[in-house]
């Protein structure tokens, strides 16, 4: 008899795990034109589409249904398709449809290696792909993004996987202290890494030199300078340093000459035998400044080995340690060569004497917006009369940080202020350390950078309120007391660029 039809009779559009065998074979058969199946009909039967094999299929139909063999579908996800020929007739096709098996791996998608300022949001929404051992997309899998590194946040933080298998719509805001940042997506025993870099024009180098320092000191050094370059962006001038004598920076063990030049800063940092236990805790400043812009090139700090211990164990050492990096860039050490103090308790000259001021002020438009947004009063700042600086202690406090009190007397070892209400209390850059890790460096502190001419990042600050003038003092136990090690702030010795290296300006201490 002659053959007239090709039908398959089960087993076509079934579905199966990718990359796996169906099974129970699909079947067919030849018929003539009354119906009935033909044996021994020549045929042809070969894999189509996605990808799979086929294992034992006939040549020659049989008198009923004829299985088309061992067929194991491709491994990627979708319709697979055989064609069954027999000449003279339609082609007949028989279809499957692969599933993905069991996630195997979390992929990043979309979001990886972006740049963004520290605290802002990354560009582009984090996403991430739940697959198979064969790459293809699980959908209705649930993926957890989290900050692993950095201190940054998400979100939404959980997100379900799409028909793609892709969880996708992650917000991701960076941390506000600048450093490695990394976003893990996990789904089950599966996870991903997403990494971004911070944002900034302005490379802070950072150099140890002297005795070996512990991790602790280390990893305060180094988090110091990633928060200085994620609060401070912005390009300025490169500054060639050629002849720039380290020997002449006034820190015993930092020698050499440089050959270099930066566009940013470079600190020279060094934990060493200073002077024994409760005396100089720290020495820190600008060494070699930009001669048209005075913005510090060079800077050393040297903590004493006999001091730091006690800080490092109530978690204090890192805070510290960013004050006195605050110096080096400029905080407090080229105020008066950029005429941004009025009031000055001190007069700006070889050998300082007293002015008869007790109201020092920061005449910086930006910090003193800063100062009214975070809460401050016509005390802490006004337009015309600036942002309240540090009235109290010897030189180098005052003038050099914002005020710690509201107080008519200063008294008592290390002329401390006694008594009144709280000006900027614990932000970081008052004179005095606090008793507890709570520091702020606050906006109205890295605003005052763009009043030196930096180019800032204020998504950088902590957060950071103006205590109220009504509120009581706050507890004096929370506070160091007046004999706590003095800092030695450092003020610039030398302006280069353009070839020339000139001397100017003697230290400070407090």
């Amino acid at each position: 008899m002659k053959p007239a039809a090709l039908q398959s009779i089960a087993g076509s559009g079934v579905s199966a795990t990718v990359g796996s065998p169906l099974a129970t074979a699909p079947t067919f058969t030849v018929t003539d034109a009354s119906g009935n199946p033909l044996a021994n009909v020549a045929v042809t039967i070969v894999v189509a589409s996605g990808g799979g094999t086929l294992v034992g299929a006939p040549t020659k139909s049989a008198a009923g249904p004829t299985s088309v063999g061992t067929w194991t579908l491709g491994t990627t996800a979708g319709t697979n398709t055989l064609t069954v020929t027999v000449s003279g007739l339609t082609p007949l096709t028989i279809t499957a449809t692969g599933t993905p098996g069991a996630a195997s791996k979390v992929v990043t998608s979309a979001g990886n290696t972006q740049t963004a300022l520290a605290g802002a949001q990354a560009g582009t929404p984090l996403a991430a792909s739940v697959q198979d051992q064969f790459g293809n997309g699980i959908a209705n899998v649930q993926v957890t993004f989290a900050a692993t590194i950095g201190g940054g946040s998400l979100s939404p933080s959980q997100i379900t996987t799409n028909s793609a298998g892709v969880a996708s719509g992650a917000i991701w805001r960076l941390g506000n202290k600048g450093g490695t940042q990394a976003v893990t997506a996990t789904a089950g025993a599966f996870s991903t890494t997403f990494s971004a870099s911070i944002q900034s024009s302005y490379p802070v180098v950072l150099r140890f030199f002297g005795p070996a320092m512990s991790t602790d000191a280390q990893t305060a050094f180094t988090n110091a300078a990633n928060r200085i370059q994620a609060a401070i962006v912005g390009q300025i001038s490169t500054v060639g340093l050629q002849g720039a004598v380290l020997d002449s920076c006034g820190v015993q063990g930092l020698t050499g000459t440089l050959q270099e030049s930066t566009q940013g800063i470079i600190i020279y940092a060094a934990v060493a035998p200073i002077d024994g236990p409760g005396k100089i805790l720290a020495q820190a400043g600008p060494c070699y400044v930009r001669g048209n812009s005075v913005l510090p090139a060079v800077g050393v700090m040297q903590f004493d080995a006999a001091d730091i211990q006690t800080y490092i164990t109530s978690g204090r050492f890192e805070s510290v340690v960013l004050h006195e990096m605050n110096h080096v860039v400029g905080f407090g050490t080229i105020w008066f060569d950029k005429n941004l103090i009025q009031g000055n308790v001190f007069t700006n000259e070889q050998d300082p004497k007293p002015t008869g001021s007790n109201n020092p002020r920061f005449m910086g438009t930006a910090s003193l917006a800063s100062c009214l947004a975070a809460g401050g009063t016509a005390n802490h700042c006004a337009g015309g009369v600036g942002v309240a600086l540090e009235q109290c202690g010897g030189i180098g406090t005052a003038d050099g940080h914002w005020r710690e009190m509201f107080t008519s007397t200063c008294g008592g070892t290390g002329n401390v202020p006694i008594g009144g209400t709280p000006a900027f209390d614990t932000e970081l850059m008052t004179g005095y350390v606090e008793g507890t890790a709570n520091m702020p460096w606050s906006a109205m502190t890295i605003s005052s950078f763009q009043d030196l001419g930096y180019g800032v990042n204020l998504l950088a600050a902590d957060a950071y309120n103006v205590p109220s003038l009504l509120a009581l003092a706050r507890l004096r136990a929370l506070e160091e007391s007046g004999d706590q090690p003095i800092e030695h702030v450092m003020r610039p010795r030398f302006t280069i660029g353009g070839g020339q290296i000139m001397s100017i300006k003697r230290d400070l201490r407090k």
